[in-house]
């Protein structure tokens, strides 16, 4: 079962950082310390696609978003294995920014 809370750590070229992220019934919801995140995922064997839609909720003096810019639609693809899930990713609003994303399972 893939559902519940995870830690998600997360990059690009332009910066990393961490939030949390509960996935439930194909839907995500999370955020960190300025952005929120929402969307939906999908499972296939150990495949995993999500498409996740993010935007500020607070401005944090010094934090930035690793797309550079706040309101992104994040399409990724990756794989689970155990209670860890690998993506990589890409946003239209971004080109030539790359994403990757490892979320570690915390809590059901």
């Amino acid at each position: 079962m893939i559902d519940g809370l995870y830690k998600v750590e997360f990059g690009t070229q332009l910066g990393s950082g961490t939030g949390v992220v509960h996935l439930r019934d194909g839907h995500v919801w999370g955020g960190d310390m300025s952005l929120y995140y929402v969307g939906t995922y999908t499972l296939d064997g150990d495949r995993f696609a999500a498409e996740v839609r993010t935007d500020k909720h607070t401005s944090v003096p010094g934090i930035a978003s690793v797309f550079g810019i706040d309101r992104v639609n994040i399409r990724l693809n990756g794989s689970v294995a155990g209670h860890s899930i690998r993506t990589n990713g890409t946003a239209a609003e971004a080109p030539g920014v790359s994403f990757q994303a490892h979320l570690t399972r915390l809590a059901d």
